[in-house]
């Protein structure tokens, strides 16, 4: 029972960073989404388009030249009668014209190709309009990089409602698109010429989240979404802006160029590796409403799958999660084998199940959450709480101080005693510093949603004798790592304790010579370490206790030696 109630933390590694969104590798990205024009689409439940002022929208689709009717690429509500929609309408053949909205009717005559072909529109938004009719508006539309109608016309308005929709009319009344896409992103800026032809790159994209020649907007992104999950339910936003989007129905897509025809649906199982296995994987599609105890539908809810194969942990550990929309709906699709279901929510008593306690053959899949039942800790009263903020505002002002001020060479030693902060400790762009406690010194942050201390592009740091954690909750609440590390060299962890309910007691990614070395790793909710893109990494003399998993890797050099270990 206890391993399954350790499986509710969602790992955060793959889905976004405390830095801002994830980090995106454009190498790596060779999957897209294939839409079938029935009933699949993507709801992002938000405002996503600026609802005054200039912004730019671009998008690689190819559209099915099977497909007829109106079919919708983006579209986002207003309550006030001024949506924004983008998408085609056709009758045969393989051109069809533009579809918009009424304030973009000079480029409702231009062709929308509907030729299996890869495409890249792009959509340019005069903002010095808006509040006056009689301005003029020098929007553009783009086809491949080249203009192809500059708008001149008066004042448009702005859509100011979400949610935001990719695929699908904000109406409801369907236009679904058929076709595949892959890549949307949105600026608060109008693009330049310049800027959308180097994005196009004769056809082969351009990462928009690095400025590159031309390109000098990646500041600016709103929204990113590059469809390179490659599985999951959930279109992660890469902007840092956590617009996150829910997939129905969408499949995953492999597509190796937009120059020619190389796409291959992706009906197998995905691993890290981006390899295809060679047998085959059903389809695995899940739905249903998650309720309270009194058939409320309940929003935001976690809905998550979990996977785990034995002997490949470092290539074959892996999550699917959902959250329910403000009607209580999920909807989940994988190709993974999957073994162990997850409901959660803030207040309420979290469900597991393994995949011999449920029918799924008998859909849909509801869920009934349980209020959970309050701590009988001693209510603290208003006076209490303020105190305490007051205290941790004061701890972290105090050791993020020594830390900011410390010149290189020196030596900070935060004073005995548990220190409980109120915000992550930072340690950035520093050289050569040592930061040690005194006897039984711990820092514990009381933010369950950070980590407690991040290390980011920083060059020989030392860490003796600290106690790491976040304040006591239950196993499976806490959503944020004990330490992370990030683009750092040689950073060596000694005599150091990194317990509590993080998600991951050390997690490192693209860093060099990382040491923990007599340490006490032990109670995290899902590895004890994790590591990405890293080399010459060593854990030596440490006792390894009570965690979830033991290590993720992946692109690393990782060696241990004389370790305790035990699960």
């Amino acid at each position: 029972m206890q391993k399954f109630i350790l499986l509710l933390i969602v790992l955060f590694y793959s889905s976004c960073s405390f830095f801002g969104g994830p980090d995106y590798d454009s190498a790596a990205d060779s999957t897209g989404l294939s839409f079938d024009g029935i009933d699949d689409y993507i709801q992002i439940d938000a405002n996503v388009l600026p609802d005054s002022g200039d912004f730019s929208i671009a998008v690689w689709g190819k559209a099915d030249s099977k497909q007829t009717g109106n079919r919708i690429v983006l579209s986002q509500n207003d309550t006030t009668g001024s949506p924004f929609y983008f998408g085609s309408a056709k009758e045969s053949g393989t051109a069809g014209f533009i579809r918009m909205g009424d304030d973009w009717e000079k480029v409702h005559d231009h062709s929308f190709p509907v030729d299996d072909n890869w495409h890249y529109y792009t959509i340019v938004n005069d903002g010095t309009i808006g509040d006056s009719a009689e301005i003029i508006d020098t929007s553009a539309f783009y086809l491949d990089g080249k203009m192809i109608q500059s708008v001149m016309g008066q004042g448009k308005n702005y859509p100011t409602a979400e949610p935001f929709y990719i695929g699908t009319q904000w109406d409801g009344s369907g236009e679904y698109f058929s076709g595949m896409m892959d890549g949307i992103a949105v600026w608060d800026v109008k693009l330049s010429p310049e800027e959308i032809s180097i994005l196009y790159n004769d056809g082969d994209g351009l990462d928009p989240t690095a400025d590159t020649l031309d390109y000098q907007s990646s500041s600016h992104l709103i929204g990113f979404w590059p469809f390179n999950e490659g599985l999951d339910s959930t279109l992660a936003d890469y902007s840092g802006n956590d617009y996150d989007g829910a997939i129905y129905g969408a499949t995953w897509t492999r597509i190796e160029s937009k120059l020619g025809d190389t796409a291959d649906t992706l009906d197998q199982d995905v691993a890290d590796k981006e390899e295809i296995p060679e047998q085959d994987e059903p389809k695995q599609v899940l739905w249903g409403k998650i309720f309270n105890q009194k058939e409320k539908p309940l929003s935001k809810a976690r809905v998550t799958l979990y996977g785990y194969r034995e002997g490949d942990q470092d290539e074959y550990y892996f999550e699917t999660t959902v959250r329910t929309t403000r009607a209580g709906d999920y909807e989940l699709h994988d190709y993974r084998p999957w073994d162990t279901l997850a409901v959660s929510l803030a207040g309420y008593k979290p469900m597991v199940m393994t995949i011999a306690e449920l029918d799924l053959t008998d859909l849909p899949l509801d869920f009934y959450l349980n209020k959970a039942k309050p701590r009988r800790n001693k209510i603290k009263s208003d006076e209490e709480t303020a105190a305490m903020a007051r205290l941790a505002l004061k701890n972290y002002e105090m050791i993020q101080g020594l830390i900011s001020n410390a010149r290189p060479r020196e030596v900070i030693t935060i004073p005995t005693g548990i220190h409980i902060v109120s915000k992550p400790i930072v340690v950035e762009n520093d050289t050569n510093i040592t930061i040690k406690g005194e006897i039984a010194t711990g820092i514990v942050l009381n933010d369950l949603n950070k980590p407690v201390l991040i290390i980011n592009k920083s060059e020989n740091i030392v860490f003796h004798d600290l106690r790491l954690g976040h304040s006591e909750a239950p196993r499976g609440i806490c959503d944020a790592e004990v330490v992370v590390i990030d683009d750092s060299r040689r950073i060596y962890i000694n005599s150091c304790e990194i317990s509590g309910s993080g998600t991951i007691g050390v997690k490192v990614t693209d860093s060099d010579g990382i040491a923990v070395v007599s340490s006490f790793v032990h109670d995290n909710s899902w590895f004890a370490f994790s590591f990405r893109n890293c080399k010459n990494v060593r854990i030596e003399n440490s006792r390894i206790i009570e965690n979830k998993d033991l290590i993720f890797k992946r692109s690393s050099d990782v060696a241990m030696f004389s370790n305790t270990i035990q699960k």
